[in-house]
C-alpha cells in the first residue's frame, strides 16, 4: 500500500524569493521529502504582480514546471461548489434540472490551464490586466480598515469565533452591513451566518443580474449560475438569507468559514495591503497539510483562528524571513524542525 505524499503550499513570500538560485534545490528537497506542492492561482496572480519581467518569467516557469506540482482549482470555484452542495442539501428545487457542465469545464480549463500557458509565453499582457485590478484591492483594503476602526470605536472582545454574534444595534456600524438583508428578522445571529448571507446574496442577488451592464466583477455568479437557477433564487430571498441564517452548518461550507475567519481576525491588528490575497490563500488549507510561509503575523493570525475553528486545516510553518540565506535552505530548515518536532512525540 503506497503512502500519500505530503501536501505542501507555500506562501507567495517564498515563491517570489526563488529566483535566488533556490529552485533547483527545491525540486531536489521535494523529491527527497516526498512533498507535493499545491500551486495556487493567487499566487500565479500575484508573481503576475512583480514588475521586472525577467523576474516574473523565472518564477512563473518554478511554479508551472515540475514534476511534484499540482494546480489546484480557484478559491472561488471551491466556494461555488461548497454553496452550491449547500442548496442542494437544503433547497433542491433551486438547482437547474440540467447543469451547464459544459460552462463550468471552460472556467476551469482556463484556470487550471490557459492562463498558466499565457503566463508561460508571456506574461506582460496578464500583467497589465492585474495592474488594472489594484483598484478592487484597495477597496477591499479600505473596508477593513473601517471595520478595524468600528471594532476599536466598540472596544469589541473578540472571543469564542463559533459564538461571535450579531443583531441589528442602531450604534454598530458592524450591524448596519447586514441590515438590507431580506428575511432576516433582526434577531441575534451567528456573526458567520449573517457575514457569509450578506456577501453570498449581495454577489448573486444584487451584483448578479446588472454586473454585464455596469461591468461589476460577477465572479460568484459565473461558477454558481451552470448548477442554479438563479432566476428562482432569486424568487425566494428571504429563504436564500434564512438558508445561511438557520439551516447552514459549518461543516457544510469550511472554506467559506475559513475566509470569513481570517478576515475577521485580521481586523485585531494593523490592516496590511496583503490581507485580501492571504484570506484567499487561507481558503485552500483545508485540503493541504502544510502551509509554509515567511510572514509572522499571518502565522499569528492563522493559530488564532486555529484555536476555534470547528475542523482541522493544514499545519502552519513560520521559515525563516532572513532573505540573506537561499530561499531553498530557509525551506529545508523549516521543515526539518517540523521533522524534529514530530519525532519528538
Amino acid at each position: 500500500m503506497t503512502t500519500q505524499s505530503t501536501r505542501i503550499t507555500l506562501d507567495t513570500n517564498l515563491w517570489s524569493t526563488l529566483d535566488d538560485g533556490s529552485l533547483p534545490r527545491l525540486e531536489t528537497l521535494l523529491e527527497e521529502l516526498d512533498l507535493q506542492v499545491q500551486v495556487l492561482p493567487s499566487t500565479l496572480l500575484e508573481i503576475i504582480d512583480i514588475p521586472l519581467e525577467e523576474v516574473r518569467r523565472k518564477l512563473v516557469a518554478g511554479l508551472a514546471k515540475g514534476s511534484r506540482r499540482t494546480r489546484v482549482r480557484t478559491e472561488a470555484d471551491l466556494f461555488a461548489e461548497e454553496v452550491v452542495e449547500l442548496i442542494r442539501r437544503t433547497h433542491p428545487e433551486w438547482l437547474r434540472r440540467i447543469p451547464d457542465r459544459a460552462e463550468v469545464e471552460r472556467l476551469r480549463t482556463f484556470w487550471l490551464k490557459k492562463i498558466w500557458r499565457q503566463a508561460l509565453e508571456d506574461s506582460t499582457p496578464l500583467h497589465e490586466h492585474q495592474r488594472g485590478q489594484s483598484r478592487m484591492r484597495d477597496h477591499i483594503v479600505e473596508g477593513q480598515k473601517q471595520n478595524r476602526r468600528g471594532l476599536l470605536e466598540e472596544k469589541f472582545k473578540v472571543g469564542d469565533l463559533t459564538e461571535l454574534h450579531g443583531k441589528d444595534d442602531p450604534e454598530s456600524d458592524r450591524a448596519s452591513l447586514h441590515r438590507n438583508l431580506p428575511g432576516w428578522d433582526r434577531s441575534t445571529r451567528a456573526l458567520w451566518r449573517l457575514n457569509l448571507a450578506h456577501v453570498t446574496w449581495y454577489e448573486l442577488g444584487v451584483i448578479g443580474p446588472r454586473a454585464r451592464i455596469t461591468g461589476e466583477d460577477r465572479t460568484m455568479t459565473d461558477w454558481i449560475e451552470p448548477w442554479v437557477d438563479l432566476g428562482k433564487l432569486r424568487s425566494s430571498p428571504e429563504s436564500f438569507v434564512n438558508m445561511w441564517l438557520d439551516e447552514a452548518r459549518v461543516a457544510d461550507v469550511p472554506r467559506n468559514w475559513l475566509n470569513w475567519a481570517i478576515n475577521f481576525v485580521q481586523l485585531t491588528a494593523k490592516v496590511g495591503q496583503g490581507n485580501p490575497v492571504d484570506a484567499q490563500h487561507a481558503s485552500y488549507l483545508v485540503d493541504c497539510d502544510l502551509f509554509l510561509t515567511a510572514d509572522r503575523r499571518f502565522v499569528e493570525v492563522l493559530e488564532r483562528v486555529r484555536e476555534d475553528a470547528p475542523f482541522s486545516f493544514a499545519e502552519t510553518v513560520l521559515v525563516d524571513g532572513d532573505r540573506g540565506k537561499p530561499t531553498a535552505e530557509r525551506i529545508e530548515q523549516a521543515l526539518s524542525h517540523v521533522a524534529q518536532a514530530r519525532d519528538s512525540h
